[in-house]
């Protein structure tokens, strides 16, 4: 099955950036979408800013998320304003990503990750300089071929000592922000892991890994998310009944959607949900 790979690419950006908005102040503008409103748009990269307000797909559709990327672009003093081209670019770089066949990340071995690896790199010079390649992927391109070395490494030393020796060796390498980079992707990692864990077990150990604090705001969005799939599945049960009504030509079975929507969802979960719908009602591969 085709699979966009993002989650790999973007472990030190959007990754990280998930990490820090645990602890991120509260800023609202009419440029983010619901989820955003309690973070402050990443500018500390083209990259960053690219990859943030594209976050937000799934909740507003491409076209309102290139123009809110647009409205904050104009609004920018002019030394700051980012090359909309390149974002235009971008785009086109991330929905070229589902052509790229992959199984799970957690099962790549070295020679899937190599080939990988050199198609990614192809297709960022199909749509960037060398010079944009390496302003907007260093970094990710940089951890993968970490990923790689690490793999080698498994394959090289079978005592676990050895290996880890020389593992630790190769992150000494890193540069400072590489390697931050790289323990908050191993904490997301862990923190993942925690899912399949019940819920005291759950919370015990994200406790440990990122405090009290944190561990209660994960566990508040754990059931934010909770109630309102709840919600969807009920919605899109009633939503299907009513499609199915052959008493109600298409225009009433429109009517009486939009009226169970509003009845079901806040405002703001509103515009979330027509957009999953629109992704529902998409042409599949």
């Amino acid at each position: 099955m085709k699979k966009t790979v993002l989650s790999l690419l973007c472990i030190v950006g959007v990754a990280c950036a998930v990490y820090f908005n645990l602890e991120s102040p509260t800023k609202i503008t009419e440029v983010q979408v619901h989820s955003q409103q309690d973070t402050d748009i990443d500018k500390d990269s083209a990259r960053d800013t690219f990859d943030y307000f594209l976050a937000g797909l799934g909740e507003e559709d491409l076209d309102t998320l290139e123009a809110n990327f647009l409205r904050f672009n104009h609004n920018q003093a002019n030394a700051y304003q980012l090359d909309e081209n390149l974002f235009k670019r971008f785009v086109e770089y991330r929905a070229a990503l589902v052509d790229l066949e992959m199984g799970s990340i957690q099962n790549l071995d070295l020679a899937s990750l190599q080939r990988l690896d050199e198609k990614l790199l192809a297709l960022q010079l199909k749509y960037f300089s060398s010079v944009e390649q390496q302003s907007l992927f260093a970094n990710e391109n940089t951890m993968r071929q970490l990923a790689l070395k690490q793999l080698m490494l498994k394959e090289e030393f079978s005592d676990e000592e050895t290996y880890q020796q020389a593992w630790q060796q190769e992150l000494d390498l890193l540069s400072p922000d590489l390697q931050q980079g790289y323990r908050n992707a191993s904490m997301l990692i862990k923190i993942h892991d925690t899912e399949a864990l019940d819920d005291q077990n759950r919370y015990l150990q994200q406790q440990a890994l990122v405090g009290t604090e944190a561990a209660n705001r994960l566990e508040q969005l754990r059931t934010d998310r909770k109630a309102f799939q709840l919600k969807l599945d009920n919605y899109l049960a009633l939503r299907a009944e009513i499609s199915a009504d052959h008493n109600l030509d298409v225009d009433a079975q429109l009517t009486a959607i939009d009226e169970l929507r509003h009845q079901t969802f806040s405002a703001d979960q509103q515009r979330r949900v027509r957009a999953l719908e629109s992704m529902d009602n998409s042409p599949k591969s």
